[in-house]
């Protein structure tokens, strides 16, 4: 009886103190934190809040001196946004690349004869960036004079050639000294103008144990100049085309200008000689680059001329008729139905440089000119001369495509509409000599069967003695010769789905028989394997 009286009289009891314990938790479970987000999604989100910064640093070499004329290009690290962002070091190495978005970033800094840098920075930065390349600038300086003993203050000295961007001017000083602090390894040629006077161009190289360079002695003379005007084919003037008088042979170190309102340009002084004027306008073509040969003291005219720049537009699909992406579409101006490549001044852009930057943003004037298609297929090819062209697409694993020729007007817009890339068949195989071993560099022919007239595709073979040859659908004679060795001809093979490979034996060619790789005049059997 009073074990079970206390019982009851504890209940009421034991059941508060169960109910503050469960008002009590789910206080706990009410104020328990909210699970944190994912770091990269608030990092994310910050840079589409944040607003584009500038991130600025310093270029040196190793010694802690600083680059000028460097060139730094940024890019998105996830590459799925934005776009490249390029920046040149001042005299005293600085840089700024402007509005970047915050989120990482890949830089890659490089100056001529220099080591490359390539380093990942989160934007924004706190500090001061420092872009530390591998090397050591050296100096080049030297003296300007009017006669030999008698120096010439205030000149202009530019120092170029094929170890720079850019070039790079200074002016002489009081005594007529000046210098070039900063360069790396390489060849440099350096000129000196002062009014109407202009030395002739000096030649320094710079090598890996170069240590204490004399100083280079620039004595002035009496220069030439070239005047006249840039017209397009219509013959309206054009201002602001930028001309280039080029030394014949070239010292790389062009005397530069630019046309003004009525296309009249004037460039000089130069020392007497031949050269060759040449000039670029965005959206215009050279027609023609003069000759001229000048004299001491001279001023002789040229007349120059640009072709409104002709477009080629399209779509690149494959066969069955999806759109293909990242494909490069090439253009190729013919003159007599030869190709034509014409060569003109200005430094080609590095291999880092050429990868990043965005296509068509490093391309230089010239007869052949290359777009790649979008995500769409589509492309545009911009910049072509007027005439005879050629138009080649180049697609990984499929056949090339060429529609030659095109005829373009100054200023035209052809769109080609689609273009269809087809995959072809692949006909591949091994050669061999009578004993089974692997003949390296023998040549493999595949010619076409069919009636319609067709040039043949020809291949070597590799070191394990393959080949393969991508063709159109059809029949074809095989044919295989080595050096020393009897042709070898399958007469029928025929390209459809998934041929089986070949298999080619050569016997050693008989005493006193050609040594030659002339193509096999008679079919011997050849092996599948």
């Amino acid at each position: 009886m009073r074990s079970a009286s206390t019982h009851r009289q504890a209940s009421p009891t034991i059941l508060a103190v169960a109910a503050l314990i469960l008002v009590a938790g789910y206080g706990l479970a009410c104020r328990r934190p909210k699970p944190r987000r994912d770091a990269a999604v608030d990092a994310g989100q910050a840079a589409k809040v944040l607003p584009p910064v500038d991130l600025v640093g310093v270029v040196q070499d190793s010694g802690g001196v600083p680059l000028p004329d460097a060139l730094v290009i940024a890019w998105p690290k996830d590459k799925r946004a934005g776009s490249v962002v390029q920046a040149r070091s001042n005299p005293e190495g600085r840089f700024v690349l402007a509005r970047l978005r915050p989120g990482t970033w890949t830089l890659l800094a490089e100056a001529a004869g220099f080591g490359t840098l390539e380093i990942d920075r989160a934007v924004p930065y706190s500090e001061s960036l420092v872009l530390t390349l591998e090397g050591e600038g050296r100096s080049l300086g030297g003296i300007v004079l009017r006669t030999p003993s008698s120096p010439e203050p205030g000149a202009n000295v530019v120092l170029g050639g094929p170890s720079l961007r850019w070039s790079r001017e200074t002016v002489a000083g009081p005594h007529g000294v000046f210098s070039f602090a900063g360069l790396g390894l390489g060849r440099f040629s350096i000129r000196a103008a002062h009014g109407r006077l202009v030395s002739a161009t000096a030649n320094q190289v710079i090598e890996e144990d170069t240590r204490h360079l004399p100083p280079v002695r620039l004595l002035l003379g009496s220069g030439a100049f070239v005047e006249g005007r840039v017209r397009d084919d219509t013959g309206r003037n054009l201002p602001g085309t930028t001309v280039d008088v080029l030394t014949m042979p070239s010292d790389d170190l062009p005397v530069t200008c630019q046309s003004d309102q009525e296309g009249k340009f004037f460039a000089g002084p130069m020392r007497p000689g031949r050269y060759q004027v040449v000039a670029r306008l965005e959206g215009h073509v050279l027609l023609d680059a003069p000759e001229l040969l000048l004299s001491a003291g001279s001023t002789v005219s040229a007349a120059l001329r640009l072709a409104r720049g002709a477009l080629v537009s399209g779509r690149v699909l494959d066969q069955d008729g999806a759109p293909m992406g990242a494909v490069p579409v090439s253009v190729v101006g013919l003159v007599s139905g030869q190709d034509k490549v014409i060569v003109l001044p200005g430094a080609l852009p590095t291999a880092a440089e050429a990868a990043e930057l965005p296509a068509g943003s490093v391309a230089r004037q010239g007869s052949i000119r290359t777009a790649l298609s979008d995500a769409q297929g589509h492309f545009e090819v911009r910049g072509l001369a007027p005439g005879r062209s050629r138009l080649e697409v180049s697609a990984a694993d499929k056949l090339p495509l060429r529609r030659d020729p095109l005829l373009l007007a100054p200023g035209d817009a052809r769109d080609l509409g689609d273009l269809v890339v087809p995959t072809g068949v692949l006909l591949s195989g091994r050669v061999l000599d009578e004993d089974g071993q692997v003949l390296q560099g023998a040549q493999v022919e595949a010619r076409p069967a069919g009636r319609q007239p067709r040039p043949p595709v020809r291949v070597t073979s590799d070191r394990q003695g393959q080949f393969s040859i991508r063709v159109p659908v059809g029949e074809y004679a095989l044919a295989a010769q080595a050096k020393d060795h009897a042709p070898q001809v399958i007469p029928i093979v025929r390209a459809v789905g998934h041929p089986e490979p070949v298999e080619f034996r050569l016997a050693p060619r008989a005493a006193g028989a050609d040594g030659g790789t002339a193509p096999p005049s008679r079919e011997a059997p050849a092996r599948r394997p």
